[in-house]
């Protein structure tokens, strides 16, 4: 595709970009810089365009991986944020905040009984909301496997979690 085609369609597919996350639920700016990335890697990939029989069906695909990618990088929840005072301000009896106080403290010895390498990368990316390059770089390992030990992690605290009676 040549730089004046991509230019006449560049306002169709940034539009349609911005249409497909503003479906899947995130707000304007999101959507905006969403559209901006996809249009840029189209712009990187304008040479081999012409062999995708659909330039909106990759624009759609483009959009919802590059806005699943934002949110799962951004919104990350860090659940050992939250204190037990925290959490005790927002109860209303005392047994309800001495139970979510245990919680708490149920939550982190279980935690800390994970192997040492899976606690960190959990530690570092709950907590510390590192990226997984960032956490990779600090131990020492590759980003998929900071990304393995994370999920081994979760599963683990899961597991845990399902098998205590609450």
């Amino acid at each position: 595709m040549s730089e004046k085609e991509f230019e006449a369609r560049a306002v169709e597919l940034r539009e349609k970009a911005v249409a497909t996350c503003l479906s899947c639920g995130a707000d304007m700016m999101q959507a905006e810089d969403v559209a901006q990335d996809v249009l840029l890697r189209l712009w990187q990939m304008r040479d081999t365009l012409d062999r995708y029989r659909s330039l909106e069906a990759l624009v759609v695909v483009m959009a919802r991986h590059n806005l699943a990618s934002l949110h799962r990088n951004d919104n990350s929840v860090s659940i050992m944020s939250v204190s037990a005072k925290q959490l005790q301000s927002q109860l209303i009896t005392p047994d309800d905040s001495l139970i979510s106080s245990q919680e708490v403290a149920w939550l982190n010895a279980a935690m800390r009984r994970l192997p040492s390498t899976q606690y960190a990368v959990l530690h570092m990316r709950q907590v510390e909301c590192l990226s997984y390059d960032e956490i990779a770089s600090r131990l020492g390992i590759e980003n998929s496997t900071a990304r393995s030990l994370l999920s081994r992690a979760r599963f683990k605290l899961l597991d845990e979690i399902k098998k205590r009676k609450f």
